[in-house]
């Protein structure tokens, strides 16, 4: 299953790597300074997780990225994900539940399977390795693959013998040491099985493409043929506009899929290949910045003289690859008219030419020319000049033509805009102008692009990478004539080698453009690529005649400098036909003009529907039969049987062998009907049976016969995955290894489904599973999964036997609860309690190791059973002696020989994986653990944190923050972490103190989690009342209705009212009444407290229990045999 980026990172990253990748220096045992305060001496210890013993800063690897780079966890695991290579599901579900546990022995033997699949599959491509990249020739340096097979293959070959022939412990030995090593190649081995890039060498296959394309562009033919795209895509960039015209040329109007299914109602045909283009894809992050006054653009200072930050949003930018269709490759609902068409002879021409003033920004006349001028713009007296007499379609693309220039090629309308002082600079080896202010946009001429620098966290004042905008720490801008190339974040980098170079010169941005100014073959170049792009966008054909000297123009010129004239070109043609389309439909308006209006074309003759009745007939005396095809899409390659029965079908899809196949093989059907619809149609692909295409084409959902082909291959083959939103939304009843009935139906989170024993017809298992993402058939392969069932047999079951099924299950509970009532045992209830310390057997205490003899507190007590196991685990195991003594175990037969009790240190204890599980194995008994806190006589407390997958995204978030958001808090969003009772008396702010620096500085052993920070919830128990408190940005704040006051005492106070018997039972003093006299009050018909009587049945078995001292003293007492050296005479030294 898939694994979502939380998983990937923890399973992949420990801290301790993640803290050296970003630069902090780990010693070799493991310390390092804190990055988190003033840490002279290293006081941090780094590992799979980190804390610091000095400001207690703790938590896993996602944390202390997140503290580092004061990200969300969300936004540290993408970036982990990121630096490290990481390939995981963005779309992964959470973890489902109503899993059975499994035992430790199933674990063991999917272990150790896995681990002979992946060391399998490894030595087979070391074996490939070492037989391709082998050198041909003394002098060929070696392949890196070649050195490794070399140097890995014979250790591979000696674990395979292991898990072949050798035993189960050596196995075990050897998984638990190298699981994180087994895990790392089944990632790598499985990556190079896809052989997929990454985004980011995706994106730098792409531009290397568009670079290339640039490259051939400019030859006459193409160029045309470019500008003509890019009219039609005016609003996109030069990279996407040249990726849309290198694939798909005669391309008018893209989508992504979902945008042309929800926005036009149409969907993309079938077998269509999308169109790449590179997408932005920003996040947006949380900063602390200076609070500015909004006169003076000083910081603002609080009272006590410290500069007052608020919080802002900003965004980052990335970008991805992304695939989006033309209109042409998609079917549905008629697109609405997007822009008028002014064809021929410039229809509603004063109009045009009206718009076409309105959108230049200097005054358009008209005068007597040459015949070999067209016209011309005066920088000098600011106006343009078009001849008279020409044609309305010479006349419009010379205006355009003009307008071009003089937004362009305008030098003294810069100068009149902007006279300011600029600094000159070098930066990334092409010139520009800088400024320590910000640069207003708005007032920058055509082909001038500004960028920010940021400055350092540490120094805002030193540029450490330039960006688009800088909101945070900006330390300056820059004006370019040429645009730079961000990497995918949105940024370049800095260094002393390359980056801000001062030349000393200062000028204005009118004397620098001048330096700057392109030669007059560029300005014609861009001008009539303007006129032409802008023309075509409204269906005007300027002809060809003036791209003659395109292909001699872009000779000996760099990429820089061509791809500068793109940008120029695509951004000012794009401005403009959206200035002339604004300006052109408010004089329509204003004239009272239509500018949608056409020559209606002759209607074409109509074709009447054929008659209802004969095409019904048709249907029904038509023939149908089935097709299988080596290669569903070009079925000309390879195998491809027709006219077959359905049982045919199957068998030969079945015989075709994967390794053989020239595609994806499939069953269709053909229809022999007469109809325009005759012919073949597929139905399975692969592995995916296509209801939904089929039931979109009205003809087929109408014809029983295609209906009657698809639900027969859907029955005869129920592995295969249905694609429709009828065969998600129907129950089934499957038949699992003949032995199994799963009853499934879809429910909001998912599916719901249960399992009922073939034979007996008992039900034995049954939950959800929170994936409504899947389909049917899926979540039935899953649910096999999950429960040890074998996939390699499942069968559709009639469902009329979910109705029996249902009824015989129904019988057998009822039987079961009649014997229950008669044998009048009420179920027993678990004594609850708060969190109690994991000790390392639940057989023996403390008390018992004292009355033994054994008094030394950094040795928990352990019977004979649970020291094998924990000896086997790795853990040191000591013999405890009567005369408080103790010896080290080195042989498991000491532990055998040995009649008394053993004994593990507790520091080492809680090192342990098994102190750690069972400290974690609390979290799976939220609602048990809440009621025993709830139900305490004594002062308690209990701390929540958000839930790992934090769907509300609220971790670390203060109280101002969710109420800006509207966010309520919610108990389903936190679970319960510790419970403990309160040892100290104060109030409840005083409490609180205590618990926040207690579990920041102090935390107790078995306390695994996160140290308590913001968004973390208290809850107070003291003198019989709860409160709960909300760990705020400074303080707590109370949070009223976050839990019940008692939810068992309330739930027993309603059961009593319904008798009118109120008696307050829970909770009203101590009473002991014995099993028998609850038993007696119940035959009686007198209420009785479920809580007395379990509180009845454990005091009484613990009296019967025979305690650990009376079994150990019928042990006959062993000698001492091997004495190794004793902790107590360490304590005493």
């Amino acid at each position: 299953m898939a694994e979502n980026v939380f998983e990937v990172v923890k399973q992949s990253v420990s801290t301790r790597e993640a803290a050296a990748f970003y630069g902090i220096e780990v010693k070799r045992n493991g310390m390092a300074c804190c990055p988190f305060h003033d840490d002279k001496n290293p006081s941090m210890k780094v590992d799979q997780r980190f804390h610091c013993f000095g400001c207690g800063a703790d938590g896993d690897v996602i944390d202390f990225t997140a503290k580092l780079f004061d990200l969300s966890p969300k936004e540290a695991a993408e970036k982990l994900a990121q630096d490290f290579g990481l390939i995981y599901d963005s779309q992964a579900p959470p973890r489902r539940r109503y899993v059975r546990q499994k035992t430790e022995a199933q674990k063991f033997r999917e272990d150790r399977q896995r681990c002979y699949r992946v060391l399998s599959d490894y030595y087979y491509l070391l074996k490939k390795w070492e037989a391709d990249r082998s050198p041909k020739t003394p002098e060929e340096e070696p392949h890196p693959r070649f050195v490794e097979a070399i140097q890995k293959k014979a250790y591979v070959e000696y674990l395979l013998d292991l898990f072949l022939y050798e035993s189960e412990e050596e196995q075990k030995a050897w998984i638990a040491e190298h699981t994180a090593e087994i895990t790392h190649l089944e990632r790598r081995l499985k990556i190079m099985a896809e052989n997929k890039p990454t985004n980011r060498e995706r994106l730098r296959e792409i531009t290397d493409g568009i670079e290339q394309g640039i490259k051939e562009l400019f030859e006459s033919e193409k160029y045309m043929r470019y500008l003509s795209v890019m009219s039609r895509f005016h609003r996109y960039s030069v990279n996407n506009t040249m990726l849309i015209y290198m694939q798909k040329p005669d391309a008018t109007l893209v989508a992504g899929y979902n945008k042309w299914k929800d926005q036009f109602e149409r969907h993309v045909k079938k077998g269509e290949h999308g169109i790449t283009i590179i997408a932005p894809t920003p996040y947006k992050k949380k900063i602390e910045e200076q609070k500015l006054d909004p006169d003076t653009k000083a910081p603002i200072l609080d009272k006590d003289g410290k500069i007052v930050t608020e919080e802002k949003e900003i965004e980052i930018p990335m970008f991805r690859p992304v695939k989006v269709f033309d209109v042409s490759q998609t079917d549905g609902k008629p697109l609405p008219e997007l822009a008028s068409s002014l064809s021929g002879n410039v229809p509603n021409y004063e109009v045009f030419m009206e718009a076409l003033r309105r959108s230049t920004p200097v005054p358009i006349t008209f005068e007597a020319m040459a015949a070999d001028t067209d016209g011309y713009f005066s920088a000098d007296h600011q106006k343009i000049a078009i001849r008279q007499g020409m044609s309305e379609v010479q006349t419009v693309s010379a205006t355009v033509h003009e307008i071009a220039h003089s937004k362009l090629h305008n030098q003294k309308k810069i100068q009149i805009a902007n006279d300011e002082q600029y600094q000159e600079i070098e930066l990334f080896d092409k010139l520009g102008l800088f400024s320590n202010g910000r640069i207003a946009r708005d007032n920058l001429p055509e082909g001038v692009y500004c960028y920010d620098l940021r400055g350092s966290d540490y120094d805002p004042g030193d540029p450490v990478c330039v960006e688009e905008r800088v909101v945070v720490n900006h330390a300056g801008s820059v004006l370019m004539t040429e645009p730079l190339e961000l990497t995918e974040d949105g940024r370049l980098m800095l260094t002393e080698e390359k980056g801000l170079n001062f030349t000393g010169g200062f000028s204005t941005l009118s004397q620098f453009l001048q330096k700057q100014r392109k030669d007059r073959h560029t300005e014609e170049v861009e001008a009539e690529s303007i006129s032409y792009a802008v023309c075509k966008y409204f269906g005007i054909e300027t002809g060809e005649n003036s791209f003659g000297y395109i292909a001699s123009w872009s000779q000996g010129k760099e990429l820089k400098e061509l791809r500068a004239s793109l940008e120029t070109i695509n951004k000012t043609s794009g401005t403009l036909i959206s200035d002339i389309e604004r300006h052109y439909k408010e004089i329509c308006k204003e004239r009272g003009i239509d500018p949608h209006a056409k020559a209606e074309p002759e209607p074409a003759p109509i074709e009447q529907p054929e008659d209802a009745a004969k095409v019904s007939d048709r249907q029904q005396t038509g023939d149908l039969t089935y097709y299988v095809a080596e290669c569903m899409e070009f079925p000309n390659l390879g195998e491809y049987h027709d006219n077959l029965s359905l049982e045919e079908a199957i068998r030969i899809y079945q015989e075709i062998q994967a390794e053989r196949m020239n595609g994806i093989k499939g069953i269709g059907f053909e229809l022999k009907d007469g109809s325009d619809y005759e012919g073949p149609f597929p139905i399975l692909t692969g592995q995916t049976i296509d209801l939904d295409t089929i039931q979109a084409i009205d003809y087929y959902r109408d014809n029983p016969l295609v209906q009657k082909a698809v639900k027969e291959l859907a029955t005869a083959m129920p592995e295969m995955e249905v694609l429709g939103a009828d065969a998600n939304q129907q129950e089934a009843l499957f038949l699992i290894d003949n032995a199994t009935y799963l009853h499934i139906q879809s429910c909001d989170s998912g599916w719901d489904y249960t399992l009922y024993d073939a034979a007996s017809m008992k039900e034995l298992d049954g939950g959800q599973l929170d994936m409504p993402e899947i389909s049917r058939m899926k979540a039935v392969l899953q649910i096999c999964d999950d429960n040890d069932l074998g996939r390699d047999s499942v069968k559709y079951a009639p469902l009329s036997m979910i109705e029996t099924l249902q009824e015989a299950a129904y019988q057998q509970m009822q039987a079961e609860a009649s014997q229950m009532a008669a044998s009048s045992q009420l179920p027993e209830a678990q004594e609850q309690a708060l969190d109690e310390y994991p000790m390392p057997d639940e057989q023996v205490s403390t008390p018992d190791m004292q009355e033994y003899g054994y008094f030394y507190d950094g040795m928990l007590p352990v019977t004979r059973e649970r020291a094998l196991e924990l000896d086997a685990a790795g853990l040191t195991v000591y013999v405890l002696h009567e005369d408080n003594t103790e010896s080290m175990v080195f042989d498991s037969q000491e532990i055998m020989d040995h009649g008394g009790l053993f004994g593990v240190d507790r520091e080492e204890w809680e090192k342990s994986p098994q102190f750690h599980e069972k400290v974690m194995e609390r979290q799976e008994h939220q609602q048990e653990r809440e009621q025993a806190f709830l139900a305490q006589n004594r002062d308690c407390f209990a701390i929540y944190q958000v839930n790992r997958d934090d769907p509300q995204n609220v971790r670390f978030m203060n109280l101002d923050w969710l109420k800006s958001h509207d966010i309520s808090i919610d108990r389903s969003n936190y679970d319960l972490i510790y419970t403990a009772p309160l040892r100290e008396s104060g109030t409840v702010p005083e409490q609180l103190e205590k618990l926040y620096e207690q579990f920041n500085l102090q935390k107790p052993a078995d306390f695994h989690s996160p140290s308590m920070s913001v968004s973390d919830i208290v809850a107070i128990k003291q003198d019989g009342k709860v409160s709960c408190h909300y760990c705020d940005s400074v303080g707590f704040t109370q949070i009223p209705g976050f839990l019940p006051e008692n939810p068992l005492k309330n739930a027993e106070m309603a059961v009593e009212d319904d008798y009118g018997m109120i008696d307050g039972i829970i909770n009203n003093g101590a009473k002991e009444p014995t099993v028998a006299e609850l038993e007696q009050q119940a035959r009686n018909g007198q209420p009785i407290s479920l809580m007395d009587l379990a509180a009845a049945a454990h005091r009484e078995e613990r009296e019967k229990k025979k305690s650990v001292m009376e079994q150990l003293k019928s042990q006959p007492k062993a000698e001492h045999k091997k004495i190794a050296p004793k902790k107590s005479a360490e304590r005493e030294i």
